[in-house]
């Protein structure tokens, strides 16, 4: 794994865009007609049934607003004994991937996470003093085993802040590139090799796999809250398609549980609100269905 100053000698620190306020919170079990796919740790949306090459987003970083539990007694307060302070916070990214979520054989993602996270996946990357967020930059092969890449860039950023990211899949085999909009309208761009790579599926997450590994738990009688949003989406079928979070392919609306089973054999601990719309502009033209809220639910 590479930290940022592997890549470049030039801290990019950025600020957050601003992010239109959604009035409709949205509830966790109500009807909606797309597939539901229950996970322990992922909640978003995950698209399918064709093959992909691009997909972009402006991603909140996340917020945790509610108490965050200790262990065992429920009590609000510190993080959970043996968690370091930040865990509590989900990565937040986009994704092309080979098969469902983290199942295929490949993947490449991008988005915003927690300096602890960051520090605990590559041992020398530090945060610099008073940064608690950055975005990183990640792919994986399964022949090699481990991420085959991984990058992270310092954010001048707070809670609630818009950052812009998207990936693309040159054809032929030329790499992936990962583009990170900062709000001044400067790009930084990085480029890598996936040689064979086929991506029949593209999402937006909250992941908690490298964090708390599954949502912490709400004290019971919290308000449910809402931890980021993925706004101006796009995405990009491998024959030029192009669409929001809605196209031609599947969408699927994807929960963690608490037990990984689907409502109501498990409990609903975070989910994707409604898709609705925010009239802005991506990948040329402004469509519905192109934002979404991940909400920390009972």
């Amino acid at each position: 794994m590479l930290s940022a100053a592997a890549v470049t000698s030039a801290v990019i620190a950025v600020g957050g865009f601003a992010v239109p306020a959604q009035a409709a919170q949205g509830k966790a079990h109500e009807a909606q007609s797309l597939p539901v796919i229950a996970t322990s740790s992922y909640a978003g949306y995950e698209f399918s049934t064709r093959d992909f090459r691009y997909i972009h987003a402006v991603i909140s970083v996340p917020n945790q607003a509610a108490p965050v539990l200790t262990s065992p007694d429920r009590r609000a307060g510190s993080p959970p004994a043996g968690v370091p302070a930040g865990f509590q916070y989900p990565q937040a990214y986009i994704q092309l991937s080979n098969g469902s979520l983290a199942s295929g054989s490949s993947y490449a993602r991008t988005g915003v996470e927690n300096c602890a996270v960051a520090e605990n996946l590559d041992p020398g990357f530090v945060c610099p003093t008073g940064v608690q967020w950055v975005a990183f930059i990640e792919t994986f092969i399964n022949s090699a085993g481990t991420p085959a890449f991984s990058h992270f860039v310092p954010l001048d950023a707070n809670p609630g802040d818009g950052i812009g990211f998207s990936i693309y899949y040159a054809p032929q085999g030329q790499g992936v590139a990962f583009t990170l909009y900062t709000p001044s309208g400067a790009v930084f761009t990085i480029q890598t090799a996936m040689p064979g790579a086929l991506f029949d599926h593209a999402a937006g997450l909250a992941d908690y796999t490298n964090s708390t590994g599954t949502p912490i738990p709400l004290p019971v009688g919290t308000q449910q809250f809402r931890l980021t949003q993925f706004q101006q989406g796009a995405v990009t079928t491998d024959s030029g398609d192009k669409g929001s979070w809605s196209g031609p392919w599947v969408t699927s609306q994807i929960e963690a549980t608490s037990n990984g089973l689907a409502f109501p054999l498990g409990t609903v601990e975070a989910s994707p609100s409604y898709l609705w719309t925010d009239g802005a502009v991506a990948n040329g033209a402004a469509r519905n269905s192109d934002a979404f809220g991940v909400w920390e639910r009972d």
